[in-house]
């Protein structure tokens, strides 16, 4: 049957039926390429200082202090700014339920740069080190050379690289969201 020996409502059933299907194939190829984190890892030293010092810019407040006064006659800090000056580095929006006391199994951070930073922080030999690569570029301005020899990266000619895998490791652990698993009591197990 040719197009001209269809009648205008089968014409424009057809023409509804098929009206997202040219694009649904470059859709998911250039959604799956935009999400792919591989893709928009930094490629060199400069992008990844940009992309840590970005992430780190994002979370500080830009305003400590709120217009009022308060009642010590002092400038009344931001709420936002005592949560991230005052607060806990892991802390999240995962309520608890007031009878159990489980937390919910997902909560966002309210921080991500603080808390991938406090992770590194605490975990391996390795990983400290990055964390404290990171922290050099990031909050204290250095740059990323001087900042892997700061940490101790040996020999000076690798320090550059290593910088580079650090800020790298630093933006693929960093995340909003924040899983909580039940700890399970091994020994109550063992017993029972």
């Amino acid at each position: 049957m040719s197009r001209r020996d269809l009648s205008d409502s089968q014409a424009n059933a057809e023409a509804l039926a098929r009206r997202s299907a040219p694009y649904t194939a470059a859709h998911e190829a250039s959604y799956r390429v935009a999400w792919d984190f591989t893709r928009r890892e930094p490629d060199n030293l400069r992008d990844a200082v940009r992309a840590c010092r970005r992430a780190y810019a994002d979370e500080v407040p830009d305003k400590l202090h709120d217009s009022a006064i308060g009642d010590d006659g002092a400038p009344r800090m931001n709420a936002r700014a005592v949560g991230y000056i005052f607060g806990s580095a892991q802390s999240d929006d995962a309520s608890r339920d007031p009878l159990t006391g489980e937390r919910d199994l997902v909560g966002w951070h309210f921080s991500p740069f603080r808390a991938a930073l406090d992770r590194m922080a605490h975990g391996s030999d390795t990983e400290r080190v990055y964390a404290v690569i990171v922290t050099k570029v990031t909050i204290g301005g250095q740059g990323p050379r001087e900042a892997a020899l700061d940490a101790g990266v040996m020999p000076v000619c690798l320090a550059k690289s290593n910088a580079l895998m650090a800020m790298r490791a630093f933006l693929r652990s960093m995340t909003d969201i924040r899983v909580h698993v039940a700890h399970v009591n091994e020994d109550a197990d063992a017993v029972a």
